[in-house]
């Protein structure tokens, strides 16, 4: 199956695919987020940006999964943070695609902390989208993983990124 990066995007709707799989990830209900990101927030670097708003705002973050899917094909979570004031959920962080909204699900066991939880879950609906799948979960087992310094020195903020300035969110460590 190729998956054109281009079509993995954020579900329009909380169809039963998208329903069911966000079951299996935990028992609170998906929401729809607006992305509004600051001028200095870093691109993949969420839980860094929300902890920067919470030291401006007072607040709290929640750690949960950003939703992505292909309709009727393919899903997958990714590891997220949000930012929660007064009982309103925000996400600081820019998506690398443009895309101003996201579905967030949060963890609703949420004992651990961002680190602990698994960068990506996936599922595929077709037989290619599974075997598909199951090679993005092999490729990212080489992602090389920067320490929360490095992230934020290397990874543009929104600020560059409006300027043009684009940068991949994931490198794989050279094969030996």
């Amino acid at each position: 199956m190729q998956l054109d990066p281009k079509s993995l995007t954020t579900p329009s709707k909380i169809d039963q695919k998208v329903s069911s799989f966000c079951r299996k990830l935990s028992s609170s209900t998906p929401v729809f987020i607006e992305v509004t990101p600051e001028i200095w927030c870093r691109q993949s670097c969420c839980e860094m940006n929300v902890e920067k708003l919470i030291e401006q705002l007072g607040g709290k973050k929640v750690h949960g999964y950003k939703i992505w899917y292909v309709k009727g094909k393919y899903i997958e979570a990714e590891r997220h943070t949000v930012y929660e004031h007064e009982g309103i959920l925000r996400d600081p962080t820019f998506n690398v695609d443009g895309e101003q909204k996201i579905l967030f699900v949060r963890d609703s066991k949420d004992t651990k902390g961002y680190d602990d939880r698994p960068l990506k879950i996936r599922e595929g609906f077709t037989q290619k989208a599974r075997l598909l799948a199951n090679q993005l979960n092999e490729r990212d087992t080489g992602v090389i993983t920067l320490s929360k310094e490095e992230s934020w020195d290397v990874m543009p903020s929104y600020e560059d990124w409006l300027a043009g300035n684009r940068q991949p969110n994931m490198w794989a460590a050279p094969k030996s």
